[in-house]
């Protein structure tokens, strides 16, 4: 009994050096707080995409749920979504692994490539998950910063890599500098790197230039996609990692659980695909507002935006961005405070959202940013 309460306590001990993941302020929380209704605060922190109508999308819901049988695990789902999207991106279907969101691909590629003691690299600043996936495996996880400008700096990262190092984590455009990645760079760490080179492609249909074409031609290349961002589905959790097809095999049979999404996850993304008008459609508005945003963004005193190939925008405040921040909160609008990027301080990320949401944003923000309390 001793032994076995030693072994928690030693679990418990353990998990103490790994890191949370920090969703950020609620909405029904914020709401509660203010003393106002969940429909009254503003949320653009986490990247959804409030291009997708919700109507549209409870629309699908209601005849997923009207056709699927929740009795049954999905089995021919699976297969059908594996061959539709393949069909979207232009990739076999056989080289598509279907997950729980991208996050749970990237987890269960940390556990597939990492043991006690490895290394993974990673470009810095990025998404955070990387880490956390890369630690939970008792394995070393070594950022490498971009350069000045944003691009991909090959040379340090090769340098920075050793024997141990087993993944080279990137994201393409990336989370919270909204560039993509030169794709001549990507192309070279493949080439020369031994280990497993991962891109996050989670905000590649607001860009250009994915490198899923290179994944029959690269054996170390794996890509990961999501139906959270330009799918509108965040809130069912599917996405896919796409590899050659032999790894894409191997992952999918030997190291994937069985009936790992849900049916109506599977079937809503199945349903979605059939309009693909509507996601360009909804694309093309991002792009639109997202220049709008930036342009009246630099147009505000004490502002400075970056820009952006993604459905977010990074942007520096030349007071601290932890008091704006907190203030737009009281105020009922919730974005990220991101802090230091690199050489520039006090930078904050806002979502992209239809041009009503970014007018109260930004006339939030004038206003908060034009009060002497600082």
């Amino acid at each position: 009994m001793k032994n076995k309460k030693r072994m928690i306590r030693n679990v418990l001990n353990e998990a103490r050096r790994l890191i949370s993941y920090d969703v950020g302020e609620t909405v029904e929380k914020l709401a509660q707080r203010l003393n106002k209704k969940p429909p009254e605060i503003l949320k653009l922190n986490s990247n959804e995409n409030f291009f997708i109508p919700l109507e549209f999308l409870r629309s699908i819901l209601e005849e997923v749920v009207e056709e699927a049988d929740p009795r049954i695990y999905p089995r021919d789902e699976i297969r059908d979504l594996k061959r539709k999207y393949g069909e979207y991106v232009g990739v076999s279907p056989r080289q598509i692994v279907i997950g729980t969101g991208s996050d749970q691909l990237i987890d269960l590629t940390c556990r597939i490539f990492l043991r006690r003691g490895d290394e993974a690299l990673a470009i810095s600043p990025t998404f955070s998950i990387y880490k956390r996936c890369v630690e939970i495996q008792g394995a070393f996880y070594k950022p490498v910063p971009l350069r000045k400008d944003f691009s991909l700096d090959v040379e340090s990262l090769m340098n920075a890599s050793s024997s141990k190092t087993r993944i080279i984590f990137l994201c393409s455009p990336n989370n919270p500098t909204a560039n993509r990645l030169e794709r001549r760079g990507i192309i070279q760490l493949a080439e020369r790197f031994e280990g497993l080179v991962a891109v996050d492609e989670a905000y590649i249909d607001f860009s250009e230039g994915s490198l899923i074409d290179l994944t029959e031609e690269f054996e170390n290349l794996i890509i990961f996609r999501t139906f959270s961002k330009v799918f509108g589905l965040a809130g069912l959790r599917i996405g896919c990692a796409i590899a050659n097809t032999e790894l894409a095999k191997t992952i999918d049979e030997k190291f994937q659980m069985p009936y790992s999404v849900s049916l109506i996850a599977v079937k809503a993304a199945l349903k979605i695909l059939e309009y693909p008008e509507a996601i360009r459609s909804a694309i093309h508005n991002v792009k639109k507002e997202r220049e709008r945003l930036i342009r009246e963004l630099n147009r505000v005193n004490g502002v400075k935006a970056f820009n952006s190939e993604t459905n977010f925008v990074l942007f520096q405040v030349n007071r601290s961005s932890k008091s704006i921040y907190r203030k737009l909160l009281e105020r009922g609008v919730i974005i990220r405070n991101i802090g230091r990027v690199l050489e520039n301080e006090n930078c904050l990320r806002v979502t992209v959202a239809p041009a009503q949401m970014m007018n109260r944003f930004l006339s939030i923000l004038k206003e908060t940013l034009n009060q002497n309390d600082y």
